[in-house]
């Protein structure tokens, strides 16, 4: 049985994971998802928890990453005992909200509609020299 300070250390180290990407790069979208895909496996979550907060991780840095012209953009990944939660911070003033619906032709504009249906909480919040969009889930580590 771990002591104390042996689970408090291994929750502080395990806890936080942090990485920014070059702004102005759509491919940064696929290298923030697999620093996610990575981090949260390496942490012992739940293979298909794992992917929501990789498709998570996707669409916000995505979105970053088209709409805010920023120079970097940073991917925060944090893990509690119970939840798994991810933050993408750009340079934007701008504000996310998911559409009432796309059409069906339509092929943009799904990616927060996306992110809705996989966390169980999301927000954003804006501050003085950016613009964070962040998510939530509930995860099972083994």
């Amino acid at each position: 049985m771990p002591s104390f300070i042996e689970v408090i250390h291994d929750a502080l180290t395990h806890a936080l994971g942090l990485q920014s990407f070059p702004g102005r790069d759509l491919s940064s979208a696929g290298a923030a998802r697999r620093y996610v895909r990575t981090t949260a496996r390496w942490w012992g979550v739940a293979p298909d928890q794992a992917e929501a907060l990789e498709l998570i991780a996707g669409e916000l840095a995505g979105n970053a990453l088209e709409h805010s012209n920023s120079r970097l953009v940073a991917v925060v990944l944090s893990r509690t005992a119970r939840t798994a939660s991810i933050s993408v911070t750009d340079e934007g003033q701008g504000c996310a909200s998911a559409p009432a619906g796309p059409g069906p032709e339509q092929e943009r504009e799904r990616g927060l509609l996306i992110v809705e249906a996989l966390a169980d909480r999301w927000g954003q919040r804006k501050m003085s020299g950016g613009f964070t969009v962040w998510a939530e889930i509930a995860i099972q580590v083994h």
